[in-house]
């Protein structure tokens, strides 16, 4: 008797497989950003930070901006924490800069330390559900001391993108107004090629304390953008100074993969605006090749494409222009 081969479809599923892990139809996510230790070299385990004007973006900060937030500090350093950190450091705030704390939301009822440190604004970093509940001991502090209180309200890490710039143009707009806002007229003030000279005794300097519920999420994030937005850091160099400051800050991958983002878009922007101000005052605008210098340039160059005599014939006869400058009339009636 002969037997019968059955032909078993490949669209078939096989009834006896069965998933080996649980698994999704959703888009794959991104590989983990890792936040290597770092490199110091024998520095005395300290890691520092330096402003630099050349990876700050010139729109948002001048170099007399930066003179005036940085008081022309070359470095700010700062010691591995984890050598001396204790549990109840998590319930007292650290200084990143020499302006700049970050702390849990338990540090904003210490009014003592507020006075002592000399904190002139608190920014919090509050789920946006929250938003609706005003916290009513923030704003009883700020007005009891005389601060100013801020917030910034998310729902998730992705609104935080949005969020960043908001948050770092109001700790430099206070830093600013606080220094401006003094009676320096009889006070030797020199600002210029990133020099400022001003007694420390007449200089009533501004700080700024932020957090969040733990101090470790939301607010750990926007100082991390700060540093990247106002000294031109990069995402890792970033994160590695705020985690040396404050031992206790743990960035979530995908607050992370919001910084890289972040990082993209400060360097994009600042690509852009010196690009256009270099253009603005030199007074040249650059000017597209035409076809024959596209030729020129690749003949100069050994490229005798033979594609390059046949793509030719395309340009034969053609009058309409497809793109043209705003500012280049000349070639709004075709070539």
């Amino acid at each position: 008797m002969q037997a019968m081969a059955t032909s078993v479809s490949p669209m078939t599923p096989r009834r006896s497989a069965k998933p080996a892990a649980p698994y999704s139809t959703r888009a794959p996510s991104p590989p983990p950003i890792i936040i290597p230790a770092p490199s110091l070299h024998g520095a005395h385990n300290r890691l520092k930070v330096v402003p630099n004007y050349e990876k700050v973006d010139p729109v948002s900060l001048s170099i007399d901006d930066i003179a005036i937030i940085t008081q022309s500090h070359k470095e700010q350093l700062t010691n591995d924490s984890n050598t001396n950190w204790s549990y109840e450091s998590r319930h007292v705030a650290q200084p990143i800069l020499d302006y700049l704390y970050l702390g849990p939301f338990s540090v904003v009822r210490n009014r003592e330390w507020l006075r002592e440190t000399g904190i002139t604004m608190l920014l919090a970093a509050r789920d946006s559900q929250m938003a609706s509940i005003r916290l009513m001991a923030v704003d009883k502090v700020a007005e009891e001391l005389g601060i100013q209180a801020t917030y910034v309200d998310v729902s998730n890490y992705n609104e935080l993108i949005r969020a960043f710039p908001t948050s770092v143009r109001s700790i430099n707009d206070h830093l600013l107004n606080v220094f401006r806002g003094q009676r320096i007229s009889d006070v030797d003030v020199q600002i210029g090629d990133g020099q400022m000279v001003i007694p420390s005794n007449n200089l009533r300097r501004a700080k700024v304390l932020v957090f969040c519920e733990t101090g470790n999420d939301r607010s750990a994030g926007v100082v991390v953008a700060y540093l990247m937005s106002a000294f031109g850091m990069d995402m890792i160099e970033a994160c590695q100074f705020v985690h040396y400051k404050r031992f206790c800050v743990s960035l979530h991958d995908d607050l992370r993969q919001t910084l890289r983002s972040f990082e993209d878009i400060l360097r994009a922007q600042r690509t852009v605006h010196r690009y256009e101000l270099e253009s603005s005052t030199s007074g040249v605008r650059r000017q597209k090749r035409s076809i024959d210098e596209a030729q020129d340039q690749n003949e100069e160059m050994g490229e005798t494409n033979e594609n390059t005599a046949t793509d030719e014939d395309r340009f034969v006869g053609r009058t309409f222009v497809p793109f043209v400058d705003d500012n280049d009339n000349s070639l709004q009636n075709g070539l």
